[in-house]
């Protein structure tokens, strides 16, 4: 249990032992939960929300699960005495097991907390199938269950936890039919709309997507998160007008650090080098009395410092490198976490590079915690591949970039994928690594297309030609999946554009016979 109010974690934990059989930890912040938990695994997390001057107890949820300190299986209950609708809008936004409003009795945390022990103890060998990754084994007892027959108390929960391992084995549309008949019989539950929106977005049905998002910025409880979502849908159809649109909606003190950084990005993209650095300032001096909130935004400026050495010419970089260097400082000043100390490295060794140091990066990455990327976030993942390709590596730099790649799906929140995807594809068309990694994806993708497996064939063909748009067989290759899957839109492609696009490249005698073809056989399947 993570509590700072010294009283209520006392009072808080004899009510805890009172109730079963429980070894209680208890913690006065998210510092010390981290630190233990490089050093033991808890089942149940019990989490107040204020947890004084720095990260939210919701922030610290996210950063514990990204970093990899909290199992899948663990179990989230959350307190709060704060009863705001965008408090409990984002309470809600993590998919906690249990939420009690303070005051509660200790009947009602008795009740929620031994409900909570009798689920677990029912799906325990799906959970530790889930710890272990083994997704599709985890699928079959939970089929197992339902044939046999849930308990009437536990079916919310097993619908939830069934569509959760659906979506995390790569099954969208299947999990997709759970929260829609969920939502059947009631339309207001958070956690199935959440979930459609995300499965929707996941397989391509970006339109869909967007209109049950118009839908929910009505709502107190999701309006800040759909107006998140909104504008990271906008960002990948390169809309970065309707970016700032949308996120001038969200109060500035409420933008959280993915939307501050996707807001920086957008600005970047339109040439507004000024307006991005303000926010982003701003935001850091917002959080001065709070270390680890100053120390995000620092770093975030940093790396946005040497976004701009980057692209400028190598006589124009030195101001921007002064910058970042002095940001890096700053933030990595008296750390001991290997995860903070690994990136203020990389951070410095980039610019080395990009100042033509090539000895002095080297010398940066002589830590031992410098290769441990277990919890290494994507983005410093993409750092470390421009790092390793400028002292020669090219291999450990595709790698590093593949890594963070899946990494980076991995996460939650849909405007740090976005950013992270950006910075992904950057990364690997400067280093050259795009067009490789496009032909190996694309070759997945016929595979699963000569298997008749044309969703996720599609995802393929979508990526690879996103990586390599030049190469025409890839767009062919997605034109073709989504006819034959009957698909008339697909993420930011419909039918008519994407025959547009590829009508007006410079395309191959046998590509635009191909190209013939298709339009043909589009053109029948209309009319059939």
């Amino acid at each position: 249990m993570v509590e700072d109010n010294a009283t209520a974690r006392t009072a808080l934990r004899g009510h805890l032992m009172s109730i079963a059989n429980l070894s209680v930890s208890s913690f006065a912040s998210g510092y010390e939960l981290k630190s233990a938990l490089k050093k033991q695994n808890f089942e149940l997390l019990l989490m107040d929300y204020h947890l004084g001057a720095g990260k939210s107890g919701v922030e610290w949820i996210h950063t514990l699960r990204e970093s990899g300190y909290i199992k899948p299986s663990t179990g989230i209950i959350f307190l709060t005495s704060d009863g705001a609708p965008q408090t409990i809008g984002r309470i809600m936004d993590i998919q906690p097991d249990v939420l009690l409003i303070k005051p509660y009795t200790i009947a009602s945390l008795s009740r929620q907390i031994k409900q909570y022990l009798q689920y677990r103890d029912y799906v325990k060998n799906v959970l530790h199938a889930l710890d272990n990754k083994e997704t599709e084994r985890a699928i079959s007892i939970i089929h197992g269950k339902i044939k046999e027959g849930v308990p009437t108390r536990l079916v919310a929960d097993i619908r939830r936890l069934y569509a959760r391992l659906l979506f995390e084995n790569g099954e969208p549309l299947r999990a997709l039919k759970i929260y829609e008949d969920v939502l059947t019989h009631s339309d207001k539950v958070l956690w199935a709309q959440w979930g459609k929106i995300k499965c929707q977005y996941t397989a391509g049905y970006w339109s869909q997507c967007k209109t049950q998002l118009d839908e929910m910025v009505n709502s107190s409880l999701a309006r800040d998160k759909a107006f998140e979502w909104l504008a990271s849908l906008s960002f990948e159809q390169s809309a970065f007008d309707d970016v700032e649109k949308y996120l001038d909606q969200i109060k500035f003190s409420e933008l959280s650090l993915p939307a501050a950084k996707l807001k920086s990005m957008a600005f970047q993209k339109q040439d507004k080098v000024i307006d991005a650095i303000d926010l982003l300032q701003k935001k850091r001096a917002m959080h001065r009395s709070a270390k680890d909130q100053f120390n995000d935004f620092t770093f975030e400026l940093a790396e946005f410092y040497l976004m701009l050495a980057e692209t400028a010419p190598e006589t124009n970089r030195s101001e921007s490198l002064s910058q970042a260097r002095k940001l890096v400082g700053i933030a990595g000043r008296s750390q001991g976490d290997p995860q903070v100390l690994q990136k203020r490295d990389y951070l410095l060794a980039y610019s080395a590079i990009l100042d033509n140091d090539v000895d002095k990066a080297s010398h940066l990455l002589e830590a031992e915690y410098i290769d441990n990327y277990l919890r290494t976030e994507p983005s410093t993942l993409v750092v470390a591949a421009k790092v390793h390709h400028g002292l020669g590596d090219e291999r450990k730099a595709g790698e590093l970039l593949l890594m963070a790649k899946d990494k980076n799906q991995e996460l939650q929140a849909i405007s740090e994928q976005v950013t992270n995807d950006a910075l992904i594809f950057s990364g690997g068309q400067s280093l050259g690594l795009n067009h490789e990694q496009a032909v190996a994806i694309n070759e997945t993708g016929t595979q699963l297309f000569l298997e008749g497996e044309l969703d996720a064939a599609m995802k393929h063909f979508y990526d690879a030609y996103h990586l390599s748009p030049e190469t025409a067989a890839f767009g062919l290759n997605l034109l073709q999946s989504m006819i034959e899957s009957d698909t008339r839109v697909y993420r930011k492609y419909d039918l008519d554009q994407l025959f547009e696009t590829l009508h007006n490249d410079v395309l191959s005698a046998p590509n635009k016979t191909r190209l013939k073809q298709l339009s043909e056989q589009a053109r029948v399947q209309t009319h059939t």
